[in-house]
């Protein structure tokens, strides 16, 4: 816990002192600190935990230098809102002393609802030849030369155009959220804005909130879920990019948890890798029907779970063992079960020896 009125140091002096801290809504954890001026800063700032080196009740020490500190976002009251009097922080600050993020975008012209941040991915196959494509990435420069690279784009739901794009610029810890309008062209070498550095410097800056609360929240909210089973569903992060992996019954289910992970606060895309236990199935179905050793089998093949299981008839063990060994290969399949059973059908009996042979060498 960090004590509201303690000193808090850079590495080359007192900064000045801890007001009010910034927690996440969700998790309850604090995310940032809001240093008051002093000495070596004249202006309130919004300080990531992530640069707390020590931490006691009479000090609080950061890794960073006074310069360095002017790179963080001077303090706003209204990027934020103030919790309910009798909120329970379960850190033991009162409602006075804490702070949630309202817009980590900044206060944009246009609601934040009406905007949802993509990831623009490069993909030059099939475009017309005078368009060009931007991306995660893309070099933004101006007439004094690069000034950094785009993170994200935000676009309208509405229009479905791009309004604002979001830069990662050198080391800084922020993001910047630069309009459209500042674009003046996108060439081969990227995308051109007409602005000064000085310009640039007074754009609003994006917060990014912690990985370990998206996921946090994003695991919660799947685990809320009661109308489908999404126990089996794994998910990564990075740089705002959510990738859902594991197994889940269908199609259904599967744009249910990509939806879930879309709508949590800080995610830029998602990556939907989940595998559904329908398509494992015609996944296998497929594959059976495709090999030599087992097309003509009547094999009904089910799965849940990612566990398929194959039940029905075959003439002989040799195909009874391809047709474990081919569902085993196929994408998403956890195990196998083998309820095959080896029984000549009216068919085979019919057909002379020797071509029952070739039947089972096909």
């Amino acid at each position: 816990m960090f004590k509201i009125g303690a000193d808090v140091y850079c590495t080359d002096g007192r900064a000045g002192r801890l007001v009010k801290v910034v927690v996440d809504p969700h998790t309850r954890r604090v995310t940032d600190l809001i240093v008051e001026k002093g000495f070596l800063q004249k202006k309130d700032r919004v300080i990531p935990v992530d640069v707390v080196s020590e931490a006691n009740e009479e000090r609080i020490q950061l890794s960073i230098s006074s310069r360095e500190l002017t790179h963080y976002p001077v303090y706003r009251v209204e990027e934020f809102t103030v919790p309910a009097p009798g909120w329970d922080s379960r850190l033991g600050y009162s409602s006075d002393e804490v702070l949630h993020w309202e817009l980590r975008y900044g206060d944009l012209a246009v609601p934040a609802v009406e905007f949802r941040p993509m990831i623009r991915q490069r993909v030059q196959k099939g475009i017309d030849p005078n368009e060009t494509v931007i991306g995660r990435g893309t070099r933004v420069y101006n007439a004094e030369g690069t000034i950094g690279h785009i993170d994200h784009v935000l676009v309208d739901d509405k229009t479905g155009e791009i309004t604002h794009l979001v830069l990662r610029k050198g080391i800084l810890p922020r993001r910047l959220v630069v309009p459209i309008e500042m674009v003046k062209y996108i060439d081969e070498q990227g995308v051109y804005v007409k602005a000064t550095r000085e310009e640039l410097e007074r754009l609003t800056q994006h917060t990014q909130r912690a990985d370990v609360d998206i996921l946090a929240e994003l695991e919660e909210r799947l685990k809320a879920v009661k109308e489908f089973d999404l126990s089996r569903v794994k998910a990564t992060l990075e740089d705002g990019l959510v990738r859902l992996s594991g197994n889940v019954a269908d199609m259904t289910a599967k744009r249910h948890a990509e939806a879930i992970a879309r709508s949590i606060e800080g995610v830029v895309d998602v990556d939907n890798a989940l595998s559904t236990d329908t398509g494992i199935a015609a996944r296998v179905t497929a594959a059976l029907l495709q090999d030599p050793r087992t097309h003509l089998a009547a094999i009904d093949v089910t799965c849940d779970r990612g566990v398929v299981t194959l039940s029905g008839y075959v003439n002989s063990a040799e195909v009874r063992q391809a047709a474990g060994e081919i569902a085993r290969k196929q994408e998403g399949v956890v195990s196998v079960i083998n309820e095959l059973e080896i029984k000549k059908d009216e068919l085979d009996l019919r057909l002379p020896p020797a071509f029952q042979i070739m039947l089972r060498q096909e």
